[in-house]
């Protein structure tokens, strides 16, 4: 990452060019410290990204249809209705937004071009493999890909709508967290982990979170 910094190339890989404080600090990894969740990584995150940069690529007469689209969904067991169609982004908790990653592919469909389906394709197989309860090396190589497969196509797609694609998350997605579960597990609920070195173990911040149980699930 700091080689990106000091050639000025630090965009390329979704970073601001800005200076990194933790640089100062001999034998720290700021990406092994802070291991994402899953929720806040995804549901609430990158996902939450692609539905916005959908709706502006797209233009207010086509995510009219989109929302249209959405509303007549027939009623299926444990599928939410969005009966209201999706108003606000930012009001959606994270078991709504996989809601919408079950019927997106869908929704998209025709709507501008093949590409914005198959983001939506990617993104679920991405998805399904992130709750994985155990990987194997084989798991790992795969999931980088599908990480890869993904995100190319999320950044050739939306490139115009997110100045750059200058985003702390993709970032660390894309390049840190197949290592992170290589070296800490299965990504779930934690929000702050490291390496205590005297014990050899991860250990856990105290910091208290609260969420809700149904977005835990």
């Amino acid at each position: 990452m700091q080689e990106y910094y000091n050639n000025g190339s630090a965009e390329s890989i979704s970073l601001e060019q800005v200076y990194n404080y933790f640089w100062t600090i001999p034998n720290i990894d700021i990406y092994a410290v802070t291991v994402p969740d899953r929720m806040h990584h995804l549901d609430l995150g990158q996902f939450r990204y692609q539905i916005e940069y959908t709706k502006e690529l797209l233009g207010k007469s086509l995510e009219d249809k989109i929302n249209r689209r959405i509303a007549i969904i027939p009623r299926h067991p444990g599928l939410k209705i969005f009966a209201k169609e999706v108003q606000s982004i930012a009001r959606l908790t994270a078991s709504e937004f996989r809601d919408l990653m079950k019927v997106m592919v869908f929704v998209v469909d025709n709507l501008l071009n093949k590409d914005l389906s198959e983001v939506y394709v990617r993104w679920n197989r991405m998805y399904l493999m992130s709750r994985f309860e155990r990987f194997t090396e084989s798991d790992l190589k795969n999931f980088q890909i599908a990480i890869n497969e993904w995100a190319d196509l999320f950044i050739t797609l939306f490139w115009d709508c997110s100045s750059g694609m200058k985003m702390p998350k993709l970032h660390s997605w894309i390049y840190h967290i197949v290592d992170a579960i290589r070296d800490f597990g299965v990504i779930n609920g934690a929000i702050l982990r490291a390496t205590n070195e005297f014990c050899d173990r991860p250990w856990f911040s105290n910091i208290a979170v609260a969420m809700n149980n149904e977005e835990l699930s």
